[in-house]
């Protein structure tokens, strides 16, 4: 008599579905959500960690039908494939930032909550208005706020639609689901002088706090505990190791003390026909700042300049190579591009600045220069306009 040794897919034991889903990439778990329940239901908490930068798609928010539009996934290893997503992301919310698969969104109404792209896990954060600090920002409906700020011995009033969030950072550990967000908070009438950041972070009271060092800056990042500040040309590192945020400096050795000025830098005859459009200051894999210019040139196409000090010198120096690693602008950090399949090695991932343009979404070449545009399949995908780099195996410890 003949054995049948029949083993069905869904009679597997779960961490071993786990283990095989982990391994698939985005096409393969897309099919295998349709193997059996047992399969579903492990595929939603599983995502592929890829060390590639991928490129989430928005719907445009001018778009009539926009409740019934998804955003879409581009895997650049799938050249031709677009990737409809499951989870809903909120109605004509705006992602501000990334980290992993949790994006940083922005409602509507200007509230602000962090979802994962996978499980559709959302925690929504408290409301601007809860701040805690010489701003005092009311309400009135929806999206309008009366905003009071004490400047000096001065106080400022200002009636606000919506108000303006620059430099957003977010932190999350996927397992304890402790997280951090940052950003520089602005009322849009109200000068670049009187902005000055916002922290949250789960633990702390349902509000926001402002941060301790009220001046103003033009770019943030945060990275193993640290908060990188570029402002008036000068880079300040706060730890925020302990409860309450001190300057870096204060313990360690590791001081920017050169100003970093673009203007410095405007000898070469190409650059003066250039427009400043961005300076950004971001954190290498090893922890070194680079300040990463932006620039539009005549022809209305990206040009990008990355400055390092010299420690002999103390000087910013032009950065011609980032010795095997990849820039993430939009996160201002680097990452590791060196024998890495499908990501471009020495190159800026760039999402542009806010302006919805479908040419400003590329990969910029360092050495040569030349510009990488994604694949077709993105770029005529004329419904979705707004679009940023993120990466799905990205994560660091707080």
């Amino acid at each position: 008599m003949k054995r049948r040794n029949c083993l069905y897919w869904s009679q597997l034991p779960p961490d071993l579905i786990h283990s095989i889903i982990k391994r698939l990439n985005l096409r393969d778990l897309q099919r295998a959500k349709h193997v059996c329940s047992s399969w579903l239901s492990a595929s939603r908490f599983c995502f592929p960690k890829s060390q590639v930068p991928w490129l989430i798609i928005f719907p445009n928010n001018d778009d009539m039908n926009m409740n019934r539009l998804c955003c879409k996934l581009f895997n650049p290893e799938e050249k031709d494939k677009l990737y409809n997503t499951s989870q809903d992301l909120g109605v004509g919310g705006v992602c501000v930032a990334t980290y992993g698969c949790w994006l940083l969104m922005r409602n509507p109404l200007f509230n602000l909550y962090i979802v994962n792209l996978l499980t559709g896990q959302r925690i929504d954060l408290p409301p601007v208005e809860s701040q805690l600090g010489k701003t005092k920002l009311e309400r009135i409906v929806d999206d309008k706020f009366h905003a009071t700020r004490l400047i000096g011995s001065q106080y400022y009033q200002a009636d606000s639609t919506g108000f303006e969030i620059n430099s957003p950072r977010l932190w999350i550990d996927e397992e304890a689901k402790d997280y951090l967000v940052i950003f520089t908070f602005r009322i849009f009438m109200w000068s670049f002088h009187t902005q000055y950041a916002l922290i949250c972070k789960k633990g702390d009271d349902p509000l926001w706090r402002e941060f301790p060092d009220g001046s103003p800056c033009s770019d943030m990042v945060y990275k193993h505990q640290k908060l990188y500040v570029y402002r008036y040309g000068a880079i300040k590192i706060f730890d925020f190791s302990r409860d309450l945020p001190i300057k870096a400096t204060e313990i360690d050795d590791h001081v920017y003390v050169a100003l970093f000025s673009f203007n410095d830098y405007r000898s070469e005859p190409f650059l003066g026909l250039c427009v400043v459009k961005k300076t950004n200051i971001v954190v290498t894999v090893s922890d070194h700042v680079l300040m990463v210019v932006s620039l539009m040139t005549c022809g209305k196409t990206w040009s990008f300049r990355i400055y390092e000090m010299c420690s002999r010198t103390n000087k910013w120096e032009r950065l011609d190579s980032l010795g095997g690693e990849a820039i993430l602008l939009d996160m201002g950090v680097t990452v590791p591009a060196k024998d890495v399949e499908g990501i471009n090695n020495n190159s800026i991932y760039f999402s542009g600045l806010g302006e919805d343009e479908k040419d400003d979404i590329l990969i910029f070449d360092i050495k040569t220069e030349k510009i990488e545009r994604p694949h077709q399949s993105v770029s005529s995908s004329l419904q979705y306009s707004r679009a940023r780099w993120f990466l799905p195996g990205f994560t660091h410890k707080c």
